[in-house]
């Protein structure tokens, strides 16, 4: 149950490699808070960037270092550390709104059977002006079902969990990277009932860097989390519709990027990495690559073909 007064420990984990040039945004994010009761932890996932000193900068600010082991690990290592009785995952590149955590734990008390609770986001650009404001259903009832359409929560950052729906579940999974967050909401979804709400609680940076770019490493670790679906969802009909709708719907969004990967690694002749973009497109698309808006067909194969007759010519005249 959520307390009525401000007893009541929010803890703010953000992980971070390779990014101390964004987290002193995240860090005064999370001590902007209008409620009071809040902890940040930052993990340094063996960053080899100077983490350790902007981190140092703020005091009261939980640090942790690890060796490098990528971001689940980080999470899980700084929800350890964590004292809270709720819990907002953070990642450094993004930043939380100043009524985050007041709004989450509203939402809770209105909703007290909720194991999590979920805001919106706006998306920023790398130097932090505004971009966007996709918005998600408002889900109030078949949680796990409608996850497994799609992701209907904007991004981790927008979660408040429980502390005891972490410590049920288990945190994040490392065989799931990239796709870890998205695989532990559907174990939580399935697990415990959640809440929505309308208001904006984070920024999340986007960019072309961006690990939501890569569409050849996102399909396959998209199909991972999905195939693990199949077992849990074999005895019911209407979970298994709605693993096929999100098989789908993963294999377009993430195929369409991966088309857009393998075009811009052509232009930079990087023939190795488009070859094995193209072999994720393959393996994991098949057939439905045909029905993908490939907006650059025309001069992905013109740049094919004028790569492998520059490719020829080197081998003649050598």
């Amino acid at each position: 149950m959520v307390r009525k007064d401000e007893e009541a420990l929010v803890s703010v984990v953000i992980p971070c490699y390779k990014q101390a040039h964004f987290l002193p945004e995240a860090i005064k994010s999370v001590l902007a808070q209008t409620y009071s009761g809040v902890e940040a932890i930052v993990v340094d996932d063996g960053s080899p960037d100077n983490t350790a000193q902007v981190a140092a900068l703020f005091p009261g600010v939980n640090y942790v270092r690890q060796q490098n082991r990528g971001i689940a690990e980080a999470r899980n290592a700084g929800f350890r550390a964590s004292q809270g009785n709720y819990v907002i995952f953070l990642d450094a590149d993004d930043r939380l709104m100043p009524d985050a955590a007041k709004r989450h734990l509203q939402c809770f008390a209105e909703n007290p059977s909720a194991g999590f609770v979920v805001g919106d986001i706006d998306q920023i650009a790398s130097d932090g002006s505004y971009l966007s404001s996709p918005r998600w259903p408002v889900l109030t009832s078949g949680f796990y079902e409608e996850l497994l359409k799609a992701n209907h929560v904007a991004n981790t950052i927008a979660v408040m969990f429980r502390r005891g729906v972490l410590e049920a579940i288990g945190g994040f999974k490392t065989f799931f990277v990239p796709a870890e967050d998205y695989e532990m909401l559907l174990r939580a979804g399935r697990q415990f009932s959640s809440a929505h709400h309308r208001t904006v609680v984070a920024q999340y940076r986007r960019y072309e860097t961006s690990t939501s770019h890569k569409g050849a490493i996102m399909l396959r670790a998209m199909n991972r989390v999905m195939q693990l679906q199949q077992p849990i969802v074999e005895n019911s009909p209407t979970l298994r519709k709605a693993l096929g709708k999100g098989e789908a719907y993963w294999r377009d969004h993430f195929g369409a990027a991966a088309v857009k990967e393998v075009y811009a690694q052509l232009v930079r002749c990087k023939l190795f990495a488009a070859a094995k973009s193209s072999a994720a497109l393959l393996w994991y698309v098949g057939w439905r690559l045909i029905v993908l808006p490939w907006t650059r067909r025309r001069r992905i194969f013109r740049i094919i073909r004028e790569r492998f007759a520059y490719s020829q010519k080197l081998s003649s005249d050598s």
